[in-house]
């Protein structure tokens, strides 16, 4: 399994990836790369102060299986970013996978990706009018939505989003059972056991951070 690269970029929101990173590194061991523009320092829409792992430069774009776009409150300063705009743009050439969702379409659309693709999104209609690049015609109504190598969803339905790329990229063969929440649980619903194996091993990371 190749890695994947989610790009970052001011306000660019949490919440709408963090379940799907944390289960591809956790849970599937995949390794995923955090570029930005440069190193400095991006502030995530709610405050937190991330670091890039690496620049957009640095990206040898065929190490990845997959493209990931948080959306963003404020999209000024990630569509006025000419370095990340390229960077997009150049993934026209590329065959990988690449997932935008809630306000990132947006960003997909100024560099020219959705103009043959059908999109969804968290995008307010009025910018249809103001953004000569966005395709009214191609936006669909939908929840989460995919068009040839493109996955594209609304911020709210960030589960299902996260479920599309993993169906996608073949991590797994059934994603129901991901980001699932219920009304109610049993008690052995809560009660986490660890194998003898496994506790060894947790037993050992402590021991050796002491």
């Amino acid at each position: 399994m190749k890695k994947v690269l989610c790009l970052i970029y001011p306000n660019f929101s949490l919440y709408e990836v963090i379940g799907l990173t944390s289960t591809l590194a956790l849970s599937l061991g995949v390794e995923i790369d955090y570029a930005g523009s440069d190193r400095s320092v991006i502030t995530s829409e709610d405050g937190l102060a991330c670091q890039p792992t690496r620049t957009l430069d640095e990206v040898v774009i065929e190490g990845y299986s997959c493209v990931i776009l948080p959306g963003m409150t404020n999209i000024a300063p990630a569509l006025h970013d000419e370095k990340l705009i390229s960077f997009l743009r150049s993934l026209k050439q590329q065959e990988i996978l690449i997932a935008a969702i809630s306000s990132a379409p947006i960003l997909l659309a100024k560099a020219g990706l959705l103009k043959d693709t059908k999109f969804t999104g968290g995008i307010w209609q009025n910018f249809f009018d103001y953004f000569e690049f966005l395709p009214r015609k191609n936006f669909k109504a939908q929840v989460v939505l995919q068009d040839k190598n493109i996955i594209t969803a609304v911020g709210f339905a960030h589960q299902e989003f996260a479920r599309k790329i993993l169906l996608s990229l073949g991590l797994v063969d059934n994603a129901d059972n991901y980001f699932k929440e219920r009304n109610q649980y049993s008690e052995e619903d809560l009660i986490f056991t660890l194998s003898d194996e496994e506790f060894d091993e947790v037993k050992r990371s402590i021991d050796n951070t002491l």
